[in-house]
Formats: C-alpha cells, structure tokens, sequence
C-alpha cells in the first residue's frame, strides 16, 4: 500500500492504480496515460512491485536523471530488487535508461514503462511514437505516459494531478506590431510592473542569443526599471547563478534562450516568451512553461505564462487547448482544493 503525503488526490490516485492492474490483466499490449506535465510516476509502484515479485523484467524509460528517485525510493524496502542505469546488466531486475539510449535496446522485457511527464520533456509525438515502435519488438507490454495519445492503438484513459489540488495555469496571449527587441507593448509593461511590485522571479525567453543582447540593452539602459535585478543568461552557459536568483530581496528578470527546466523550487515565478511564433515555442514547451510556473504555488499565488508575439500560432492555440482540457477535468472530477 502506498504511504506518500505528496498523494493529495487519492482517489484519482486509487482510480488509477486500478485501471491499470485491469488492463494488465487482459491482453491489449499498449497502454496510453494522458496527463499533466510533472504529474508522479507513483503511479506504477503497484505494478513495478507485482512484476518483480513474479520474477520478470523492467525497463523504465525517463528523462529524468540514472534513477527515477521516487520509483526507486518505494522499492528500497524490495532487497531482493535489483536496479541499474542501463539496459546492460543481465542481473537487475528493473533497468533505468533515457531516451536516447532507446535505439539500442535489444534484451527482452516482460514490461516497458515509457515515462514522459515526471520530469521535462520536449520530446516530439513524432519522435516518441519512433521510441514505441523500437520498444515494441522488445518488450511484452508497454505504458506510455504522456501529455497526449501518441498512438492509436491500445487502451487509453486520463488523469488529473495527483499531487496538486489547483488548477493548471493557462497560458495568456498577447499580440503586437511592437518589436520587441527595441520597444514594449502597454500589456506587457503593464504585467512587468505587477512583477515588479510583487517582487516577483521572472524567466524572459527569447529565440536567439542576438535577441538576449538586444533585450538586455533595452531594459538596462532604455527602460531603467528601478529596483529590479535584470540579468542576461546564455544556453552555453551554467545554470548556477540563475539558481541563486532568490539572495536578491526585489525582482529579478532573466533574459535567455535557454528552455529547460531549472532547480528553482519556489513560488514566485513567472514566464515570458517573447517572439512566441518563433516554431521553438512548440505547444508541448508551452505546456512545461505553464506546469513550471504551478509547481512550487504557495498562498495560491499563481505564476503567470505571458506569450508574446505578432500572430497566434497553431501551437499556442494547442496548448491553451489542452490546458484548459485540464482545468475542465479537474472541475468535473471536484479535485480543485478551497
């Protein structure tokens, strides 16, 4: 029995669990899970643990770092599990790899779980469908957890958050003649002034790194906004000091071109993504920036997600599609917390 205080809908949870013992339990081969970015891998700790004891093979694709540490911290008390970071060691018993390492799989296992949503992904439909169909010659059953249906076969069902009992931030769109890199529009001035005076952590995301220094000129030596921290991070660069961000007691603008997800574990954090028709803003990365801002919410303070652009693109219309397809579950399902 699972013995976790992060579980906060525990009957979604149950629900879960149960769905996926009784597709298990037939023989349909492929198993879709549609949710949300960050959602827990918990989930699969009943099936991981019935599979292992039965004495059969586990592979666990994840993009998250060697282990899953939530999946391996519940099988700690197994002693007689064996895990490893590789699909290479004929002795364990649950075999941890990322996605890139796919393409070279060739064991035999009796479960394949395909994790896309515990820890960042902007891993393509296209390219993970590439993954299942390699996995599929070499695996006896597959899950797929995802933001969205990635095959059409199989038995598919979705779930809400598990480990947040708030809504899921929808993406706003602001659209403008304004270039951005030598001039702002009302809107956006507007929403930078709330920040500031929230002393909120604000990540400004750009397609280039010609754009972060144009930006940065703008704000620093145009604009003057006063007691804001304005700070310029490149990709090529360490995250380090963006990690840091909160020594400073005011407001803190980072300009980058780096889209990834950052150790920055608190509430106060907003995004904005200038040039948002740039085709690097695809709908999945606008959906990590929206479960960005959601993660660490305190005092229901939510953080906002700004797209900013000349034109709204299939991809942003996508994203606050599926955003809002959230929000309208987790109202039906009652799970929102008061």
């Amino acid at each position: 029995m699972l013995e976790d205080n992060r579980i906060t809908n525990l009957k979604e949870f149950n629900y879960c669990t149960s769905k996926i013992n009784k597709w298990y339990n037939k023989q349909s081969k492929l198993l879709t899970i549609v949710t949300n970015p960050y959602n827990t891998p918990l989930i699969f700790l009943n099936i991981i643990e019935d599979t292992l004891l039965a004495g059969k093979k586990i592979l666990y694709v994840h993009n998250c770092n060697k282990y899953n540490k939530e999946i391996v911290n519940g099988l700690k008390q197994k002693s007689s599990i064996r895990y490893s970071n590789n699909h290479k060691d004929s002795e364990s018993n649950i075999d941890f790899i990322d996605f890139k390492s796919v393409k070279d799989v060739r064991g035999a296992y009796d479960l394949c779980i395909i994790d896309d949503i515990s820890c960042y992904s902007n891993i393509s439909k296209e390219i993970i469908r590439e993954y299942i169909e390699n996995l599929y010659l070499f695996s006896k059953r597959i899950i797929v957890y995802s933001i969205e249906r990635i095959v059409n076969m199989g038995m598919t069902f979705q779930i809400s958050d598990l480990i947040r009992n708030e809504i899921f931030v929808e993406p706003r769109i602001i659209t403008t003649r304004v270039r951005l890199d030598e001039d702002m529009p009302y809107t956006l001035y507007d929403y930078l002034m709330w920040f500031k005076s929230n002393n909120r952590k604000v990540i400004i995301y750009v397609p280039n790194e010609e754009k972060i220094e144009k930006l940065y000129n703008y704000y620093t030596k145009e604009l003057e906004i006063d007691d804001v921290q304005v700070m310029k991070h490149f990709k090529k660069n360490s995250t380090i000091e963006l990690e840091n961000i909160y020594k400073y007691k005011n407001s803190v603008f980072i300009i980058t071109n780096d889209i990834r997800e950052y150790s920055i574990k608190e509430g106060n954090i907003d995004i904005v993504i200038l040039f948002s028709e740039d085709k690097i803003y695809t709908y999945k990365r606008i959906l990590y920036f929206c479960a960005d801002v959601g993660k660490y919410m305190k005092d229901k303070k939510y953080g906002e997600v700004l797209l900013v652009g000349r034109e709204i693109t299939e991809d942003m219309d996508i994203a606050k599609e599926m955003a809002r397809g959230y929000n309208k579950k987790i109202w039906e399902k009652g799970l929102l917390n008061y």
